[in-house]
């Protein structure tokens, strides 16, 4: 209580719970405590997931031939860059170079 007053500075993630985005709260809440931490923000009566819009298909079509299953498709979703790569590495592995392969070296002499 560095500013004097009760309830004045509240995280972003205790809003989310006083507002119901992680869900219903497992007691009572105190209504003079969430209005002071939300004012007048609407409360999430219902499954906060329900409010999420379906986006698997729309990762599907941007991933296109890249992704042979619905879990290429979550990696996809989940790590764009780091999965577009992995997936072409997946289905069409480059040869790695041996590295205990022999090879030639080739001297020039620069001062002729």
């Amino acid at each position: 209580m560095l500013t004097g007053e009760r309830y004045k500075m509240v995280t972003k993630e205790s809003k989310g719970l006083l507002k119901g985005e992680y869900g219903r709260v497992p007691g009572e809440v105190n209504e003079e405590v969430r209005r002071k931490a939300i004012g007048d923000e609407p409360i999430i009566e219902c499954r906060p997931a329900d409010l999420i819009e379906p986006e698997l298909e729309k990762y599907r079509q941007e991933a296109g031939d890249l992704a042979k299953c619905d879990e290429d498709v979550l990696s996809y979703a989940l790590f764009p860059q780091v999965a577009t790569k992995f997936l072409k590495e997946k289905y069409n592995p480059q040869p790695k170079e041996d590295p205990n392969a022999v090879r030639e070296l080739f001297v020039e002499d620069l001062n002729r």
